[in-house]
């Protein structure tokens, strides 16, 4: 890959349709194992929980299984052009992106039998309706959503935002506390992060990425207070390594949890 600069903390050269075509257009190795997780993760989860979805980019995979499970859903992002991309896909827009493949594969692995296209589109539905909010988020904050949403949410899905939007470990940790300040007690955090990552990138452009580890993760999570005995994590190695050790993604591979605050 040729060298280009890495866009800190300035994400305003992130394209969504870009990036939906670049990591989901298949369900390949990593993008089933996060639908695997996600259906192990919610299996625990109290029905009609408030969910969050925090720093969702323009995404809605993470949604299928979480559908089931909620209340009502609130999405989140800082990018105005990803919250457009998700409202379009709620409007059933024609120039929404195409999930019909992962809303497959999602209701194949929770074992629903006989998946025609009346199932999906009753599984779609569900999430649109679950949506009820859109917000403005900034994870560099004290408080994310604003001091009203502190401590509100009974789950916050969080996927690939702390440990992708610094290249600093200490922003990571503060980040990541910002971010469990949403949670009420007992609630819980299910989060998928890329793992021991230098960079990410989107074409031709690199976004900042902090390494880190399992390791980074039960630390941080013993000190905010989670309980151990909730914990649920996974790791995957990343799909495609170049040999000479730099992920061709940037990354080496994923880490997936669920905790209990």
């Amino acid at each position: 890959m040729k060298k280009t600069k890495i866009v800190e903390q300035n994400f305003n050269a992130f394209n969504p349709k870009e990036y939906l075509t670049e990591y989901y257009s298949t369900v390949g190795f990593e993008n089933r194992s996060l639908l695997e997780f996600f259906v192990e993760a919610y299996q625990d989860i109290p029905k009609n929980s408030l969910i969050l979805e925090f720093g969702g980019g323009p995404t809605v995979y993470q949604l299928i299984t979480a559908a089931k499970y909620a209340k009502t859903i609130h999405f989140s992002d800082h990018l105005d052009s990803n919250l457009q991309e998700v409202r379009l896909w709620r409007s059933v827009a024609k120039t929404a992106f195409d999930w019909n493949m992962f809303f497959h594969q999602a209701l194949t692995i929770e074992g629903v039998k006989n998946i025609n296209k009346s199932i999906i589109e009753r599984r779609k539905n569900l999430v649109r309706k679950k949506i009820i909010r859109f917000v403005h988020c900034d994870a560099f904050k004290t408080h994310p959503l604003g001091p009203v949403y502190h401590s509100y949410f009974d789950v916050v899905s969080v996927n690939f935002v702390a440990e992708s939007i610094t290249n600093n470990h200490e922003s990571w940790k503060q980040v990541f506390k910002n971010i469990h300040s949403l949670l009420k007690k007992d609630g819980h955090l299910i989060m998928t992060t890329i793992k021991e990552a230098k960079y990410w990138h989107v074409g031709k452009k690199l976004f900042p990425a902090v390494s880190i580890s399992e390791h980074h993760l039960n630390e941080i999570l013993k000190e905010l207070g989670f309980k151990e005995k909730f914990l649920l994590m996974r790791s995957i190695s990343a799909e495609t390594i170049d040999k000479n050790g730099k992920g061709i993604q940037g990354y080496q591979g994923m880490i997936f949890l669920r905790a209990k605050k």
